[in-house]
């Protein structure tokens, strides 16, 4: 049996990715079954973090009108 880690995960619980941005990580086996699942993107927690500040940047450009969604693509 595996020990835990510091944040009480086994690391027999745990999956290593190699993510686009070139790192590999481990994360939560469970995860990365559902992401699987849902068939979207397995990603490090700094992708992750960086396309969700991106998420909201847009979302608070339209909300605040600051964002121009006629040049958008």
């Amino acid at each position: 049996m595996s020990a835990p880690t510091i944040d009480n995960i086994r690391t027999g619980d745990m999956s290593k990715i190699y993510c686009r941005c070139g790192n590999i990580v481990s994360i939560d086996k469970n995860t990365v079954k559902l992401k699987k699942h849902l068939r979207k993107d397995i990603e490090c927690p700094i992708c992750r973090n960086h396309r969700i500040s991106m998420d909201i940047e847009f979302i608070n450009g339209l909300f605040d009108g600051t964002l121009d969604t006629e040049t958008m693509i």
